[in-house]
């Protein structure tokens, strides 16, 4: 009888360790075949007239590699993209190539990039010629005067990475408001120097190998061929002043 007892425990041991088995090898499975989470990310190219702009070349560098084309809305989805930080390149014929960096975190179904192209500048055989006729034909327009504090009311960035909006154009100047919730990638401005004047909001200049802080009513010159990024500081949008020296400028709709 005893020994009968001691086997039918030891059935009922064994039957426990395969069940106990069983179900860890069942928890590992799930947690195997649990799918990673991935984001899709929209990408819009506007020209600085805000309109669309298709053809443009855009090529993804970072957590993954890609190459994609913008269609006929100046959009484009880049699909099952993974946590991490990536770089988009967006080059078109006629216009300066910029670089954008962005992060994709927390699996969010649809991420909404916006970008903004602005015209090459002309070559520099043809500056001269432009400037000496501009300087014979008497002024280029009437003067433009904007109410910085009036336009922001009216044109505030919201929640967009970065909003660019054309306060002034002159056939040898652009002058635009930059205000900027993200970073900035490094670019060069190949023929003309960019003026800059800090309105609102800290951040960080990285010109070269230099970091010029960023603070209201801060004044930088940019000469043209230097390397820089804007890099943002605390929970405010980086709001400046960007003067374009020398820059072809095609006229913007009327600001609201």
């Amino acid at each position: 009888m005893i020994r009968g007892m001691m086997v039918g425990v030891a059935v009922a041991l064994a039957a426990t360790t395969t069940a106990a088995q069983s179900t860890r090898e069942g928890s590992a499975k799930k947690a195997t075949s649990a799918p990673a989470r991935t984001s899709s990310v929209q990408i819009s190219v506007r020209d600085q007239n805000r309109a669309p702009l298709s053809g443009v070349h855009l090529i993804l560098s970072g957590a993954a590699a890609g190459a994609y084309t913008t269609g006929a809305a100046g959009t484009t989805v880049i699909p099952k993209l993974k946590d991490g930080l990536y770089r988009v390149r967006c080059e078109h014929a006629g216009f300066i190539t910029l670089e954008r960096e962005f992060t994709v975190r927390g699996g969010v179904m649809k991420t909404a990039i916006d970008v903004v192209l602005n015209p090459a500048q002309p070559s520099a055989g043809s500056a001269p010629s432009d400037a000496a006729s501009a300087s014979t034909a008497g002024p280029s327009g009437p003067p433009v005067t904007v109410s910085i504090t009036d336009f922001l009311d009216r044109n505030f960035i919201g929640r967009e990475p970065m909003r660019e909006s054309v306060l002034a154009c002159r056939p040898l100047e652009a002058v635009r408001l930059l205000q900027m919730r993200e970073p900035v990638a490094r670019h060069v401005h190949d023929r003309v120097d960019e003026i800059i004047y800090v309105v609102a909001g800290d951040g960080v200049l990285r010109l070269g190998e230099n970091a010029i802080a960023l603070r209201p009513a801060t004044l930088v010159v940019v000469p043209h061929g230097s390397n820089h990024a804007f890099e943002i500081r605390g929970k405010k949008p980086l709001i400046a002043v960007s003067t374009l020296a020398g820059a072809a400028c095609t006229p913007a709709p009327t600001a609201r």
